[in-house]
Formats: C-alpha cells, structure tokens, sequence
C-alpha cells in the first residue's frame, strides 16, 4: 500500500493516460438495464471509473485505502459539477470496515485491477462481504489482471475459475452475467492481459 501512496503522481497520471470507456467497454453496457443508484467503487485510485458512474448518474463511494492517492483523486473530482455525488471514504479489503452499515445498498460494486493484490484468503474473506454490500438484483464487477509487477507490488495470480469456485463454496446469490475472454491492455504493455468478471446478485 506504501508504494501507492509515495508514488500517488506517477499512478494518477497511468490512470488517466485512458478513459473509464477504454478500460471497461465490454461490461458498461450492461449499465442499460440498471437505473441509476448508487455504486460503490473499491480501490478507486485516481477517481476515474467513480468520475464516469457519477457523469452517467450513480451516487458514487469511492473506497481509496492510500491516502496520497485518495487526496490527489478527490482534487481531480471537485472540479467537476457532479463531484457531489461521490463520496470518498479510507477503508479497505478484505473487510471494509467503515461500510459495514451499507448492507444492500449498492447497485454495483467494481473492483478494477484489486483482485490480484489480495491472497487467496483475502479473497475468500472478501467475497461475503461484498455480496452483502449489493442490492438484491445488483451487479458485482472485478476485472482481473494477469501478469506480475516489475516495480514490487505485490500480485498474485487470478482466474475467473477461482471466483466461481469462493461463490460455491459460500453458496452465495452470485450468478455469472459475463466472462470476457483475455483482453489487451489499454497501456499496451505486453506482458498485461485483462478479463473482467461480472456477477449478478439474486
């Protein structure tokens, strides 16, 4: 978590080197059968992805555990008129502490490029709690990164088989809407597939 706080410009600046439509476009879609409420965005770095939910009409939480890069994000955010409909809070995986009142709340919750920095426990942890979190016919959305860090973050691997299989295993309402296949990066760094991972509540 260090490393996204001291390097917090650096992060901001790959963040928004690509809009949330490059990164996401194979899932947005699915935004049109869901009328605007509220969303939460776990590990929102720069505010990105929170900016575009709030333009499109979603009360926004942004959860940002690295306060350098939370700060720099909310900068980013109130320069914009719908920055009142996001709200940004310090918490973290796997247990997220400060939303344990928000039972049901959220019609989506997205976890863009977390999964991968949590261990198989984290994970296992993770997964009730953000269930909880979603509305009854919500969508929970975590797009998965495959590939390692070369500047020591941590990672571990991921695969989409692995989430089915934590559904299963908590017998959780969690049903799978979409499985993209490997996509490139929106960087283009080679060595950097993606997938995302949608699951709907109910």
């Amino acid at each position: 978590m260090s490393l996204y706080h001291d390097k917090a410009h650096e992060f901001v600046q790959q963040y928004e080197a690509v809009t949330a439509q490059d990164v996401h476009g194979q899932w947005l879609k699915l935004l049109s059968d869901l009328a605007p409420g509220n969303a939460l965005d776990i590990g929102a770095g720069s505010g990105r992805d929170a900016r575009y939910l709030a333009e499109v009409g979603f009360t926004v939480t942004a959860v940002e555990p690295a306060d350098a890069l939370r700060e720099q994000a909310i900068n980013l955010c109130n320069q914009l008129p719908e920055h009142q409909n996001i709200k940004w809070l310090a918490d973290e995986l796997p247990n997220l502490p400060r939303l344990k009142d928000q039972q049901g709340r959220f019609e989506i919750v997205l976890l863009s490029a977390v999964w991968m920095h949590l261990t198989l426990t984290e994970r296992y942890q993770a997964l009730p709690v953000l269930n909880r979190l979603l509305a009854s016919d919500g969508l929970l959305v975590i797009t998965l990164r495959h590939g390692t860090f070369t500047d020591g973050r941590l990672s571990y691997t991921v695969s989409s088989d692995e989430i089915l299989q934590l559904v299963l295993q908590h017998q959780l309402p969690l049903s799978p809407l979409q499985i993209t296949h490997l996509e490139t990066d929106a960087l283009g760094r080679n060595d950097v597939l993606w997938q995302t991972v949608v699951l709907k509540k109910g």
